[in-house]
């Protein structure tokens, strides 16, 4: 598959204020979960536009990346991250090991269980010892037809189950999970994630594609939509 163009229409579609503050936020409560630290080496595969990579790089932590999007990659290159333009899997050769691998919102796009583990068992090898895998992924059972109708390359069906399992099957343990709607977790991002799951905003965008207003509403039920954050220690 050709990387020159792909994921360009992720850039075309500019976020709101708003949607950038959460963005943040979002990112800086992985980063917290994930319990990073100033200095310790990370490796993002599918940063987009790097609000993860942000929050890294203004901790001090040492930052690195594989990106598909040609000028994705080049932004990111500009704020000081080390760089590698490709598309997985399978996972580029690497001339070092990592403290953390992150995957957010990234998961969902492998094309089969195959792939899926195969990063899996590839981003295990590149990781120290007792590294941590972290993957935060939609949970398709809150999302159901907008896990496939929000974009085109989602094929892998990710859940806290199938993910924990894939997890296991790569090689990793302690595993532990919870639940983003957003920036919230706990009992508040549960309950927001059930109401915005019922929104119509999907179908009105479908039916009324050229509205912006349906376009921006069905954007932000996505964005509030449940999420698994869910992380695995490499084992021995």
């Amino acid at each position: 598959m050709t990387k020159e163009y792909f994921y360009d229409h992720f850039q075309q579609d500019k976020p709101t204020g708003a949607g950038n503050w959460i963005s943040k936020a979002f990112a800086g409560r992985i980063f917290k979960y994930a319990g990073i630290e100033a200095g310790q080496s990370v490796l993002e595969t599918g940063p987009g536009r790097g609000v993860f990579a942000d929050t890294c790089l203004e901790a001090k932590a040492e930052y690195f990346a594989v990106e598909p999007n040609r000028q994705m990659a080049e932004s990111l290159e500009k704020r000081g991250a080390g760089v590698i333009c490709a598309m997985v899997p399978p996972l580029p050769e690497m001339d070092r090991q990592f403290d953390f691998a992150v995957m957010i919102n990234v998961m969902e796009h492998m094309n089969s269980m195959q792939d899926a583990l195969q990063i899996t068992q590839q981003i295990r090898g590149v990781l120290k010892p007792k590294g941590k895998f972290v993957i935060c992924s939609p949970d398709y059972l809150n999302y159901r037809h907008n896990f496939f109708n929000c974009d085109f390359s989602h094929s892998y069906v990710t859940t806290r189950r199938r993910l924990h399992q894939l997890l296991v099957s790569g090689g990793f343990n302690n595993i532990r999970h919870c639940y983003l709607s957003g920036p919230m977790t706990g009992v508040v991002g549960m309950l927001i994630s059930a109401v915005v799951s019922r929104m119509p905003f999907g179908f009105l965008n479908g039916v009324f594609p050229k509205s912006k207003v349906f376009h921006k509403l069905y954007k932000i039920q996505l964005t509030l939509s449940r999420k698994v954050l869910i992380l695995g220690e490499k084992q021995d």
